[in-house]
């Protein structure tokens, strides 16, 4: 199913709440979605879940700082 298809992720209640602020909201929800997934199915291994997305690990580990994903990194 195409996002365009979903019946709940951007419904007129959605863009209402976030009037203004709408592009940017579902940035973020789209951003937290990919990352959580992306890192399930590499077990939390951030170095494959960088390379799946094609962006570099750095990046990664701030996007997931900035989204509150931060659980998903190991501890050193």
């Amino acid at each position: 199913m195409s996002l365009s298809q979903s019946p709940t992720l951007f419904n007129p209640e959605f863009f209402k709440s976030n009037h203004g602020k709408a592009y940017n909201k579902a940035i973020t929800v789209i951003e937290k979605a990919l990352f959580e997934n992306v890192l399930i199915s590499t077990r939390g291994n951030m170095t494959k879940a960088a390379e799946i997305l094609g962006i570099n690990r750095g990046t990664l580990r701030k996007k997931l700082i900035a989204l509150g994903l931060h659980h998903f990194q190991k501890e050193s």
